[in-house]
């Protein structure tokens, strides 16, 4: 960065959160320029590509937006990325792997030094200039190997492994999600949103209102659509229309 201050944006949809990083980033590291903060995911994704800052320091877990949806939708990808949540699941390593780094809330003073001091450092030596999408591909890479999904819940987000949903079910602007274990994650997110996130080879939907992992199906039941007969023994209907999605998938 030849000396020069680090531009950065705050995005936490907590206020006092948003305060208390911004506080300790003024306090701590002087290399840090905060040039803008909001609680909005929407208004983030303008003042990402109008500021054009060095470095995100973004919530994963917020409504309407996540942190990842939020990078999707922006333009501007030539920014270093440390994610901030309140949840250590194992899944975070992946994280920690694609990103710049990612903090765990309440955040923890040497741990963000550290994490401004690695961003330093790559701004330094990175030369892709094009950070966020090197981010999802790194991402990917990692979720692959681990198989997990982050499920936005209204109390952040809870991580588990796909192989272990045996079907999802629409509940309006909700989804259901059923695990082999006999939890129920009642998820902040239409099921199409589910949809795109997991494996088509894997997951398909059978059903307006559900999605079903094919490796959890024990039976089908001839009929107009037809009913499936599931390992946790729920039944679930199978519509004309997607009748012949299902038998084609074996």
């Amino acid at each position: 960065m030849n000396n020069s201050k680090i531009r950065a944006l705050l995005i936490d949809d907590e206020p006092m959160a948003l305060r208390s990083l911004e506080r300790m980033l003024l306090k701590h590291c002087p290399e840090i320029n905060v040039i803008g903060k909001t609680i909005n995911p929407e208004e983030a994704v303008t003042l990402i590509n109008d500021k054009k800052p060095d470095v995100l320091f973004l919530d994963i877990a917020m409504p309407r937006l996540d942190g990842f949806e939020l990078l999707e939708q922006i333009d501007y990808k030539n920014a270093q990325v440390i994610f901030i949540t309140a949840y250590d699941e194992y899944a975070l390593q992946a994280f920690k792997t694609a990103a710049a780094d990612y903090l765990l809330k309440p955040i923890d003073k040497e741990e963000l030094i550290q994490a401004v001091n690695k961003v330093a450092q790559l701004l330094d030596t990175d030369t892709t200039q094009n950070y966020i999408a090197d981010l999802f591909e790194r991402l990917q890479k990692t979720n692959n190997k681990i198989s997990s999904i982050g499920l936005p819940t209204m109390e952040g987000l809870d991580f588990v492994k796909t192989d272990t949903i045996i079907y999802c079910h629409s509940d309006g602007n909700y989804t259901e999600i059923f695990l082999n274990d006999k939890r129920k994650i009642l998820v902040t997110r239409k099921i199409k949103y589910i949809e795109e996130k997991l494996d088509a080879a894997q997951f398909v939907r059978v059903h307006n209102s559900y999605l079903v992992n094919l490796n959890h199906v024990e039976k089908y039941i001839k009929g107009r659509g037809g009913t499936l007969i599931m390992v946790n023994g729920d039944s679930i209907p199978v519509s004309v229309r997607k009748k012949n999605d299902f038998l084609d998938s074996f």
